[in-house]
């Protein structure tokens, strides 16, 4: 059937159909459908005409319906149910309630709040699908709406989202082995010594390599890796240092115990985290997955930040989001 062919039938008629089956008598299937027994008549003739057989034998009592009236009530009870699910699942979705919630995050707020924000976020989603945020490949899936949600570092210029949600301002921090006995003044102090970079894969690593840049600072490119816990255990080895965040260390707390966290000597780099969303197709979701990740923010992560790094003071900034 091609798209400019039209249904001899409608769910409508199917319903009055299964109905009169279902009562073995038209006059019953009209009075439990609220109709006239000439009515219900007339939509079991059309729907007969229309599918060019004969679907109820009249000739007994109660009716009865043919071979092709059964195959009918078979697959219109199919029909019938998942229209009444698509209704349903629509219905949800303009209420804070879809069936899946797909949402990719970055690394550092996965690790730190995965379990609480799944929990908080089950109270208004059935189910949630919540992907590690891989740079690029998770800007694609978002724009191929295989990800409902997207939260992560730098990303508005590279999706194209009619909704962008800030959630938190966070400084980046100098990360030195605690048995590195050095006063650090500026970057330039630390010339000559091992630099563990993030990859230019992830926003981290391009962030820094450009104020680097900036500043006319080169240091020996040894090892580099794309993941901040791999990046803390080398930095508590003694094998180099490095530039990372106070949620980044957060998430590498176990590792952390070799390093100390302090600000970055003479300059200011911040990161921003938003979430992204395509305008109307979530309703108030995108707002509702917002506000949860605000309030634990600013309840569970906050207060940790500033025992890891109490210099910070309101350079690590949760934003107030209303409730949607």
């Amino acid at each position: 059937m091609t798209t400019s062919q039209k249904l001899g039938f409608d769910l409508w008629q199917l319903e009055i159909f299964r109905t009169v089956v279902a009562t073995g008598s038209l006059t019953k299937g009209a009075r439990r459908v609220g109709l006239t027994q000439s009515a219900v008549s007339q939509v079991v003739a059309n729907l007969e005409k229309a599918m060019g057989v004969t679907l109820l034998d009249r000739d007994i009592r109660p009716v009865q319906a043919t071979a092709a009236g059964r195959l009918l009530m078979e697959k219109a009870h199919d029909l019938l149910e998942q229209a009444r699910e698509l209704e349903t699942a629509v219905k949800s979705s303009a209420h804070h309630v879809i069936p899946t919630l797909r949402i990719s995050m970055v690394a550092s707020l996965t690790t730190t709040l995965g379990p609480d924000f799944v929990r908080e976020l089950g109270k208004s989603v059935k189910r949630c699908s919540l992907f590690a945020n891989m740079r690029g490949i998770s800007e694609e899936q978002f724009q191929a709406r295989e990800i409902d949600i997207l939260i992560g570092v730098d990303l508005l210029r590279e999706v194209d989202a009619a909704i962008t949600i800030p959630l938190m301002i966070e400084p980046y921090a100098l990360a030195l082995p605690a048995e590195w006995d050095i006063e650090v003044r500026s970057l330039a102090d630390l010339k000559g010594r091992n630099f563990i970079r993030h990859t230019h894969r992830t926003s981290a690593g391009r962030q820094v390599e450009q104020v680097i840049r900036q500043l006319r600072l080169e240091f020996p490119r040894e090892f580099e890796s794309d993941t901040a816990d791999t990046i803390a255990t080398m930095v508590s080895a003694g094998l180099g240092w490095s530039i990372t965040t106070p949620l980044m260390a957060l998430q590498t707390k176990e590792r952390m115990t070799g390093v100390r966290l302090l600000p970055l000597p003479g300059i200011k780099i911040r990161r921003r985290i938003d979430l992204y969303s395509r305008k109307s197709e979530l309703g108030a979701i995108p707002q509702e997955v917002a506000h949860v990740l605000h309030v634990l923010l600013r309840d569970k992560i906050a207060p940790s930040l500033h025992a890891i790094a109490p210099w910070m003071g309101d350079q690590f900034h949760v934003f107030e989001q209303p409730r949607g």
